[in-house]
């Protein structure tokens, strides 16, 4: 089995709202689909809109700021 990210078109089954969400896509040994992931990674009205999402997100990663924990958003109790 295989896996890469493609950008899927969503459709509401009750509103027949539509989106884009990148996913993961899982294929069987012969290249054929098998699933994708449940839950969408980035969601976008276009799909040029995840692509400019994911263009910001590595300009963040690059940039210079430290590591973040989950500690660093804990509040102190008084």
């Amino acid at each position: 089995m295989t896996w890469n990210y493609r950008i899927m078109k969503h459709k509401d089954k009750e509103t027949d709202d539509e989106w884009y969400g990148l996913n993961e896509v899982f294929y069987n040994r012969d290249g054929s689909l098998m699933a994708y992931s449940e839950h969408d990674e980035i969601v976008s009205d276009s799909p040029e809109g995840i692509i400019k999402v994911l263009n910001m997100m590595l300009k963040d990663a690059k940039k210079d700021r430290p590591i973040l924990t989950e500690k660093d958003f804990k509040k102190e109790k008084k």
